[in-house]
């Protein structure tokens, strides 16, 4: 396994993000921020409001699990005159289990 993580770390190296801290991720991706994230993906919003009206969701929530998913390198957002785009960081995403 870590040989083909290697291998796309290689060949993607700006498309890939590897995640080893598998409990803190597993338990801040919640079903919502997932949707979030296909919505980003799919939707491309041009705003954090645009976003909260795809997936029927209060803004506040919304920017509270999108700042959550910053910080877990999954999301970016691009500023865009007074909106601030929500995109994703990268199109590969590689869960990394290790034996304790």
């Amino acid at each position: 396994m870590k040989d083909i993580i290697e291998e796309l770390e290689k060949q993607h190296k700006k498309e890939v993000l590897l995640i080893e801290k598998q409990m803190r991720m597993f338990e801040a991706l919640t079903k919502k921020r997932i949707e979030l994230v296909r919505a980003v993906m799919k939707e491309n919003p041009k705003s954090i409001r645009e976003l909260a009206n795809i997936v029927e969701r209060d803004v506040k929530n919304v920017f509270n699990d999108l700042k959550i998913l910053k910080k877990m390198k999954l999301i970016k957002f691009v500023k865009k005159g007074r909106c601030s785009r929500p995109r994703i960081r990268k199109k590969i995403i590689v869960f990394s289990f290790k034996k304790r």
